[in-house]
């Protein structure tokens, strides 16, 4: 750091950091590793969340590495979520399955070797092979490589390719370099990888020969802090120069703007709660409506959120073009009514109705993580009470493997649902049947057909219409709940200059962030 101070308390308080489950044995080696690495010019990150690896290819560990610095995209989305030509100098569509990428001639990757359409080539090979997301995004047929042009053949027309490219799954690392890229990618990006233990801490140093100019710092340390009251404490006491996923309720304890700068933008990560469509109780229509009915959107975002988040009315955020939709209301007298009408009743007395002779209960798991999910859930628990359904909140450090098994009723999770800007990316991962990220099984023949019709769709103002008839259909047939959209925020130190919060959520460190004399 600039100010000696923070580098002495820096190393000396990272066993704090590090209170998510490490030994003190592995907090002292921490320390030491710390104290070896912060220099002058070293910025100290905080969050509450981490990769599985720094393999990009690997489930969403991309954007770790996009946000770090190690990894960068063809293309980069501006503050307004449009695509920039970045790694390419151009990208142009021959016709509706063809088109033609002119790459920089000046892109180095870290080990020295030149980025060439061929290196491109063989790493979105090597993704697509790894990764179904990534064949959700660009849908490649084949490509040609000849020296800085790559020629890409789609299976289908994809109006989004260029949105497509921003996407840090589609970042590019040397697939040819030596070592392991779960712990040490040959990215392009302004800062290479030194060093990751899961859970725990990164390091990264800069890569002196960036082709976008040398960086102003010398590297950063990431720690990731598994407590959201630590990770406030942290940067409170001068620990951390920048936190990422600062919980709302703790934004208030950094409103000197003497010391802090709190940058945020307007997001488009949703609370969303996915229903297992394997659930008995889930399977009907009614149950499903009563519980977004007894969702209080309002009071959850302006009380438990204190404003750091916006009630959802549709399933996209309001504030797109393609945002909005006729919504279930809270009404718990409406909901009651409904469920009545069905039939689906508290037969015993216990205060809870039964369906087919079984009391309706079920789980809500959610993670630690993101402090507001747990608030929300606990809240959900209690206000279903009120309509007969009963709801146990589970709580896990992690949702990940549940996702994959599917051992949940109802699952809240915090996910960006317009990163690229365009609707079609969340309707292709969550909403069509057999998406990558459809994790409750949700499936709608009419819904799979509009998403198709989206996929290749050109023109802006006919995708704008099929985005909202999509998430209209899905609230109609109330496949999903979206409770809210988070306001995203970095909470940094006041002399940290050139770090700036963008709504796709992809990018943190670059070569113009530093640290003021």
């Amino acid at each position: 750091m600039k100010k000696n101070l923070k580098a002495v308390l820096a190393a000396v308080s990272v066993c704090v950091l590090a209170l998510s489950g490490c030994s003190s044995d592995t907090n002292e080696a921490n320390a030491n590793n710390e104290a070896e690495v912060v220099s002058a010019d070293t910025v100290i990150i905080a969050d509450t969340q981490c990769p599985t690896s720094l393999d990009l290819a690997q489930s969403w560990d991309s954007w770790y590495t996009s946000r770090w610095g190690i990894t960068e995209t063809l293309y980069k989305l501006d503050e307004n979520l449009e695509p920039q030509p970045f790694l390419a100098q151009s990208c142009e569509m021959i016709d509706e399955d063809t088109w033609v990428i002119n790459l920089r001639d000046d892109v180095t990757f870290h080990n020295g070797n030149k980025m060439t359409a061929e290196s491109v080539k063989k790493c979105w090979e090597r993704t697509g092979e790894i990764n179904a997301r990534f064949n959700e995004l660009l849908y490649i047929d084949n490509m040609a490589a000849d020296g800085q042009t790559l020629t890409v053949n789609t299976s289908k027309p994809v109006p989004a390719f260029m949105n497509g490219l921003c996407e840090p799954l589609t970042g590019i690392i040397d697939v040819d370099a030596e070592g392991d890229p779960s712990v040490s990618p040959v990215g392009t990006g302004p800062f290479e990888a030194v060093s990751y233990e899961v859970k725990t801490r990164a390091e990264v140093k800069k890569y002196p020969e960036y082709w976008g100019g040398e960086p102003k710092l010398d590297g950063a340390v990431i720690n990731i802090i598994g407590d959201t009251s630590t990770l406030a404490m942290a940067q409170q006491n001068g620990e951390s120069d920048v936190s990422v996923s600062m919980p709302s309720t703790s934004l208030e304890l950094f409103n000197d703007t003497s010391l802090y700068n709190v940058d945020g933008v307007p997001g488009s990560r949703g609370q969303v709660i996915f229903m297992n469509f394997n659930n008995k109780f889930l399977q009907n229509t009614e149950i499903r409506k009563a519980l977004s009915m007894s969702i209080d959107k309002q009071n959850y975002a302006d009380i438990i959120n204190k404003g750091a988040s916006v009630p959802a009315t549709g399933l996209y955020p309001d504030f797109m073009a393609f945002g909005g939709a006729d919504g279930y209301k809270f009404d718990i007298d409406g909901a009651n009514a409904m469920l009545d009408n069905a039939g689906i009743i508290d037969g015993n007395g216990n205060g809870i109705r039964e369906l087919n002779g079984e009391d309706i209960s079920l789980r809500l798991l959610t993670y630690s993580t993101k402090a507001e999910l747990a608030n929300f859930c606990n809240e959900i628990a209690s206000s279903t009470k009120n309509i007969g359904i009963d709801i146990s909140v589970e709580v896990y450090e992690s949702v990940a493997e549940q996702q994959k098994t599917g051992d949940f009723d109802l699952m809240m999770v915090s996910f960006t649902m317009v990163p690229t800007g365009d609707p079609q990316y969340f309707a292709d991962i969550a909403f069509r049947t057999g998406g990558s990220s459809n994790y409750g099984g949700y499936s709608n023949a009419e819904v799979d057909k509009l998403i198709e019709e989206l996929d290749v769709e050109f023109d802006s103002e006919r995708r704008t219409e099929l985005a909202k008839e999509i998430q209209q259909r899905i609230i109609d047939d109330a496949g999903y709940i979206v409770v809210g959209h988070s306001k995203y925020y970095y909470v940094m130190n006041s002399d940290l200059k050139g770090l700036h919060t963008n709504p796709s959520e992809y990018y943190l460190l670059d070569s113009n962030v530093y640290i003021e004399n």
